[in-house]
Protein backbone atom coordinates (compact mmCIF):
# COMPACT_ATOMS: atom_id res chain seq x y z
CA UNK A 1 0.00 0.00 0.00
CA UNK A 2 1.02 3.53 -0.74
CA UNK A 3 2.47 5.18 2.56
CA UNK A 4 2.57 9.26 1.49
CA UNK A 5 1.50 11.81 3.37
CA UNK A 6 -0.54 14.18 1.62
CA UNK A 7 -3.10 15.17 4.10
CA UNK A 8 -2.46 17.81 6.57
CA UNK A 9 -4.14 18.38 10.29
CA UNK A 10 -5.75 21.13 9.34
CA UNK A 11 -7.63 19.27 6.50
CA UNK A 12 -8.53 16.70 8.60
CA UNK A 13 -10.39 18.97 10.94
CA UNK A 14 -12.38 20.32 7.67
CA UNK A 15 -13.27 17.64 6.58
CA UNK A 16 -14.67 15.87 10.21
CA UNK A 17 -16.47 19.03 10.89
CA UNK A 18 -18.05 18.82 6.93
CA UNK A 19 -18.95 14.80 8.28
CA UNK A 20 -20.74 16.06 11.45
CA UNK A 21 -21.47 19.48 11.06
CA UNK A 22 -25.42 18.84 10.27
CA UNK A 23 -25.77 16.44 13.25
CA UNK A 24 -24.15 19.93 15.11
CA UNK A 25 -26.45 22.02 13.56
CA UNK A 26 -29.63 19.76 14.69
CA UNK A 27 -28.73 18.52 18.22
CA UNK A 28 -27.04 21.57 19.27
CA UNK A 29 -29.95 24.23 19.29
CA UNK A 30 -32.24 21.33 21.72
CA UNK A 31 -29.12 20.89 24.29
CA UNK A 32 -28.31 16.91 22.95
CA UNK A 33 -24.92 17.45 21.29
CA UNK A 34 -22.57 15.20 23.13
CA UNK A 35 -20.21 17.25 25.46
CA UNK A 36 -16.21 16.95 24.63
CA UNK A 37 -13.95 17.15 27.21
CA UNK A 38 -13.22 20.95 25.30
CA UNK A 39 -16.89 21.96 26.12
CA UNK A 40 -16.70 24.54 29.01
CA UNK A 41 -18.62 24.45 32.13
CA UNK A 42 -21.23 27.35 30.59
CA UNK A 43 -21.88 25.51 27.66
CA UNK A 44 -22.86 22.05 30.27
CA UNK A 45 -25.27 24.39 31.78
CA UNK A 46 -26.38 26.14 28.45
CA UNK A 47 -27.01 22.32 27.98
CA UNK A 48 -29.26 21.18 30.92
CA UNK A 49 -31.36 24.48 30.75
CA UNK A 50 -32.20 23.97 26.97
CA UNK A 51 -32.97 19.90 27.86
CA UNK A 52 -35.42 21.11 30.49
CA UNK A 53 -37.39 23.22 28.76
CA UNK A 54 -37.18 21.46 25.53
CA UNK A 55 -38.66 18.46 27.94
CA UNK A 56 -41.21 20.80 29.37
CA UNK A 57 -42.17 22.34 26.46
CA UNK A 58 -43.68 18.83 24.84
CA UNK A 59 -44.57 17.27 27.99
CA UNK A 60 -46.71 21.22 28.25
CA UNK A 61 -48.27 20.79 24.99
CA UNK A 62 -49.30 17.23 24.82
CA UNK A 63 -51.03 17.02 28.08
CA UNK A 64 -53.93 19.93 26.67
CA UNK A 65 -54.77 18.24 23.52
CA UNK A 66 -54.63 14.46 25.08
CA UNK A 67 -56.91 15.31 27.62
CA UNK A 68 -59.16 16.55 24.33
CA UNK A 69 -58.85 12.71 23.29
CA UNK A 70 -59.49 11.57 27.26
CA UNK A 71 -62.48 13.88 28.16
CA UNK A 72 -63.96 15.64 25.67
CA UNK A 73 -67.35 13.68 23.32
CA UNK A 74 -66.30 14.91 19.89
CA UNK A 75 -66.39 12.54 17.07
CA UNK A 76 -63.57 9.71 16.47
CA UNK A 77 -62.62 11.55 13.01
CA UNK A 78 -61.54 14.76 15.33
CA UNK A 79 -60.09 12.71 18.12
CA UNK A 80 -57.74 10.82 15.58
CA UNK A 81 -56.86 13.55 14.43
CA UNK A 82 -55.44 15.21 17.48
CA UNK A 83 -54.01 11.79 18.28
CA UNK A 84 -51.85 12.19 15.78
CA UNK A 85 -49.88 15.33 16.96
CA UNK A 86 -50.52 13.75 20.30
CA UNK A 87 -48.75 11.01 19.50
CA UNK A 88 -46.00 13.42 17.64
CA UNK A 89 -45.56 15.04 20.52
CA UNK A 90 -44.70 12.27 22.64
CA UNK A 91 -43.11 9.82 20.39
CA UNK A 92 -40.41 12.78 19.75
CA UNK A 93 -40.12 13.31 23.69
CA UNK A 94 -39.41 9.52 23.75
CA UNK A 95 -36.77 9.91 21.17
CA UNK A 96 -35.11 12.99 22.78
CA UNK A 97 -34.74 10.84 26.35
CA UNK A 98 -33.02 8.24 23.83
CA UNK A 99 -30.68 10.84 22.67
CA UNK A 100 -29.98 12.23 26.11
CA UNK A 101 -29.70 8.68 27.68
CA UNK A 102 -27.27 7.64 25.06
CA UNK A 103 -25.14 10.99 24.94
CA UNK A 104 -22.07 9.10 25.84
CA UNK A 105 -22.32 6.41 23.01
CA UNK A 106 -22.74 8.93 20.30
CA UNK A 107 -19.88 11.44 22.10
CA UNK A 108 -17.43 7.64 21.29
CA UNK A 109 -19.11 7.62 17.54
CA UNK A 110 -18.29 11.29 16.98
CA UNK A 111 -14.52 10.37 18.28
CA UNK A 112 -14.12 7.86 16.26
CA UNK A 113 -14.94 9.68 13.47
CA UNK A 114 -12.78 12.39 14.80
CA UNK A 115 -10.20 9.67 15.27
CA UNK A 116 -10.30 8.19 11.37
CA UNK A 117 -10.14 11.60 9.77
CA UNK A 118 -7.02 12.33 11.93
CA UNK A 119 -5.23 9.10 10.69
CA UNK A 120 -5.99 9.96 7.01
CA UNK A 121 -2.93 9.70 5.21
CA UNK A 122 -4.01 9.24 1.61
CA UNK A 123 -5.37 11.58 -0.97
CA UNK A 124 -7.21 8.53 -2.27
CA UNK A 125 -8.58 7.27 1.22
CA UNK A 126 -9.73 10.78 2.13
CA UNK A 127 -11.58 10.85 -1.52
CA UNK A 128 -13.51 7.58 -0.65
CA UNK A 129 -14.53 9.20 3.19
CA UNK A 130 -15.54 12.50 1.61
CA UNK A 131 -17.62 10.75 -0.99
CA UNK A 132 -19.48 9.03 2.31
CA UNK A 133 -19.68 11.72 4.03
CA UNK A 134 -21.51 13.76 1.21
CA UNK A 135 -23.62 11.08 0.89
CA UNK A 136 -24.86 10.69 4.76
CA UNK A 137 -25.06 14.82 4.50
CA UNK A 138 -27.20 14.31 1.98
CA UNK A 139 -29.44 12.16 3.62
CA UNK A 140 -29.34 14.15 6.69
CA UNK A 141 -30.55 17.44 4.82
CA UNK A 142 -33.21 15.78 2.82
CA UNK A 143 -34.49 14.21 5.95
CA UNK A 144 -34.57 17.92 7.88
CA UNK A 145 -35.90 19.46 5.08
CA UNK A 146 -38.66 17.40 4.33
CA UNK A 147 -39.81 16.69 8.49
CA UNK A 148 -39.65 20.68 9.01
CA UNK A 149 -41.46 21.63 5.63
CA UNK A 150 -44.12 19.33 6.09
CA UNK A 151 -45.07 19.28 9.60
CA UNK A 152 -44.78 23.04 9.85
CA UNK A 153 -46.77 23.77 6.61
CA UNK A 154 -49.72 21.91 8.18
CA UNK A 155 -49.07 23.91 11.34
CA UNK A 156 -49.07 27.29 9.66
CA UNK A 157 -51.84 27.03 6.99
CA UNK A 158 -54.10 25.50 9.58
CA UNK A 159 -53.04 28.76 11.84
CA UNK A 160 -54.40 30.96 8.83
CA UNK A 161 -57.66 29.87 9.30
CA UNK A 162 -59.61 31.85 11.36
CA UNK A 163 -63.13 31.16 13.41
CA UNK A 164 -65.25 33.75 14.55
CA UNK A 165 -66.98 33.18 17.99
CA UNK A 166 -69.35 35.06 19.96
CA UNK A 167 -69.09 35.89 23.82
CA UNK A 168 -71.70 37.95 24.98
CA UNK A 169 -71.37 41.44 23.13
CA UNK A 170 -68.20 40.49 22.11
CA UNK A 171 -67.11 38.85 18.55
CA UNK A 172 -63.80 37.51 18.88
CA UNK A 173 -61.74 36.39 15.64
CA UNK A 174 -59.58 33.30 16.79
CA UNK A 175 -56.72 31.49 15.09
CA UNK A 176 -57.49 27.85 14.53
CA UNK A 177 -55.11 25.73 16.41
CA UNK A 178 -53.11 22.90 14.54
CA UNK A 179 -54.23 20.82 17.72
CA UNK A 180 -57.34 20.86 20.01
CA UNK A 181 -57.13 21.45 23.50
CA UNK A 182 -59.04 20.51 26.59
CA UNK A 183 -60.96 24.31 26.87
CA UNK A 184 -61.68 23.64 30.53
CA UNK A 185 -57.64 23.25 30.93
CA UNK A 186 -57.04 25.73 28.74
CA UNK A 187 -59.08 28.70 27.80
CA UNK A 188 -58.28 29.51 24.12
CA UNK A 189 -61.40 31.53 23.92
CA UNK A 190 -59.44 34.08 24.96
CA UNK A 191 -57.24 36.10 22.07
CA UNK A 192 -53.67 36.38 24.35
CA UNK A 193 -54.36 32.48 25.50
CA UNK A 194 -55.26 31.47 21.91
CA UNK A 195 -51.91 33.08 20.00
CA UNK A 196 -49.97 32.12 23.28
CA UNK A 197 -51.12 28.76 22.97
CA UNK A 198 -50.65 28.65 19.12
CA UNK A 199 -46.75 29.97 19.53
CA UNK A 200 -46.32 27.06 22.19
CA UNK A 201 -47.31 24.57 19.35
CA UNK A 202 -45.52 25.32 16.91
CA UNK A 203 -42.36 25.86 18.79
CA UNK A 204 -42.89 22.32 20.49
CA UNK A 205 -43.25 20.82 17.39
CA UNK A 206 -40.09 22.35 15.78
CA UNK A 207 -38.60 20.86 19.20
CA UNK A 208 -40.20 17.52 18.24
CA UNK A 209 -38.77 17.74 14.98
CA UNK A 210 -35.32 18.20 15.75
CA UNK A 211 -35.30 15.14 18.23
CA UNK A 212 -36.74 12.99 14.95
CA UNK A 213 -34.14 14.58 12.40
CA UNK A 214 -31.25 14.35 15.12
CA UNK A 215 -31.79 10.57 15.74
CA UNK A 216 -32.02 9.92 11.57
CA UNK A 217 -29.11 12.21 10.89
CA UNK A 218 -27.03 10.67 13.24
CA UNK A 219 -27.79 6.86 12.19
CA UNK A 220 -26.94 8.26 8.14
CA UNK A 221 -23.99 9.62 9.01
CA UNK A 222 -22.85 6.81 10.54
CA UNK A 223 -23.62 4.31 8.69
CA UNK A 224 -22.01 6.32 5.84
CA UNK A 225 -18.67 6.75 7.90
CA UNK A 226 -18.71 2.90 8.29
CA UNK A 227 -19.44 1.95 4.72
CA UNK A 228 -16.62 4.92 4.06
CA UNK A 229 -14.44 2.85 6.28
CA UNK A 230 -15.14 -0.93 4.93
CA UNK A 231 -14.62 0.67 1.23
CA UNK A 232 -10.72 1.73 2.39
CA UNK A 233 -10.25 -1.10 3.92
CA UNK A 234 -11.67 -3.08 0.65
CA UNK A 235 -9.06 -0.45 -1.16
CA UNK A 236 -5.93 -1.51 0.70
CA UNK A 237 -6.88 -5.43 0.39
CA UNK A 238 -6.81 -4.87 -3.36
CA UNK A 239 -3.40 -2.90 -3.39
CA UNK A 240 -2.03 -5.61 -1.31
CA UNK A 241 -3.01 -8.17 -2.98
CA UNK A 242 -2.01 -6.52 -6.72
CA UNK A 243 1.68 -5.58 -4.92
CA UNK A 244 1.92 -9.17 -3.95
CA UNK A 245 1.02 -10.68 -7.09
CA UNK A 246 3.81 -8.11 -8.97
CA UNK A 247 6.30 -8.42 -6.80
CA UNK A 248 5.96 -11.78 -6.11
CA UNK A 249 5.99 -11.60 -1.93
CA UNK A 250 5.08 -13.88 0.49
CA UNK A 251 5.08 -11.72 3.61
CA UNK A 252 3.46 -8.21 4.35
CA UNK A 253 2.34 -10.01 8.08
CA UNK A 254 2.52 -6.02 8.70
CA UNK A 255 0.14 -4.84 6.31
CA UNK A 256 -2.25 -7.69 7.15
CA UNK A 257 -1.89 -6.47 10.75
CA UNK A 258 -3.15 -3.03 9.80
CA UNK A 259 -6.27 -3.91 7.26
CA UNK A 260 -7.60 -6.26 10.08
CA UNK A 261 -6.48 -3.49 12.75
CA UNK A 262 -9.08 -0.87 10.90
CA UNK A 263 -11.20 -3.76 10.04
CA UNK A 264 -11.99 -4.46 13.75
CA UNK A 265 -12.01 -1.11 14.47
CA UNK A 266 -14.95 -0.04 11.75
CA UNK A 267 -16.47 -2.96 13.00
CA UNK A 268 -16.61 -2.12 16.36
Amino acid sequence: MTTEVVITEGDSKRNSDYSLQLNRWFLKPIGAWPSSPSTTRLEKIVSLILNIVCFSTLILTAIPSLLVIILEDETFNFKLKTFGFVNHWFVSSFNYAVLLMHNKDIRKCVSYIEADWRTVTREEDQHVMLKNARIGRYIAAFTAIFVQSSVLCFCFVTALNTVEIRIANETRVLHVLPCAVYKKLVNVDEIPTNEFMLLLQIWSTVIANFSTIGIFSLAAVLTAHACGQLNVITLWIAEFVNETRVEKKTGGFIQIGVIVERHLRTLK
